[in-house]
């Protein structure tokens, strides 16, 4: 039981430098995932309101209020990725116009399975539109993620040299 506001301290995780090093380690690693899953939830919630104001109100055939609803969430996706996501270990030897069209080419590789989904889901199964778009969006976004991390990021040559660099940094932070 904890008497006193010290016993607490010692629970307190930024209280172990060991642990926070490990926390530190973990947020610098995976940075550019979990900023992805902010602006991956902005931009779903954006594919989302644009189908759902297409298809519901507007009473739009579900591929053309889809698609439409794609074409606008990746151009706003493309964006928040080249200047919020991916800010480490850039590919600068590509022009923002080959990376758009490299990531237009990946989305529209997803656009397929997407429109499946909601053609399935809302004209032979006749669910919830709603709930249709979110399970897409989430299915979907993790082929995103995997694709979009490639177009932006500078690919490691070798192993070798990706393992080279793991080595150098264990020993830098270990001295």
């Amino acid at each position: 039981m904890i008497k006193n506001k010290n016993d607490f301290n010692q629970f307190d995780s930024t209280s172990d430098p060991k642990i926070h090093h490990l926390a530190q380690n973990l947020v610098k690693r995976h940075r550019n995932l979990f900023v992805y899953m902010i602006f991956g939830f902005i931009a779903a919630l954006i594919n989302t309101v644009v189908f759902m104001v297409l298809h519901k109100w507007w009473h739009s055939v579900v591929l053309v209020s889809n698609t439409i609803a794609f074409v606008t969430s990746n151009l706003a996706s493309f964006y928040f990725n080249q200047t919020a996501v991916f800010t480490n270990n850039v590919d600068h030897e590509h022009s923002t116009w080959q990376k758009l069209i490299v990531f237009f080419t990946y989305r529209i590789i997803s656009l397929i399975p997407d429109s499946l989904i909601m053609l399935v889901g809302l004209s032979w199964l006749h669910l919830n539109a709603l709930w249709v778009k979110i399970i897409d969006q989430l299915l979907i976004g993790i082929f995103n993620y995997l694709t979009t991390r490639s177009v932006f990021q500078a690919q490691e040559t070798s192993m070798i040299e990706k393992a080279k660099r793991k080595i150098k940094s264990y020993k830098k932070n270990n001295d």
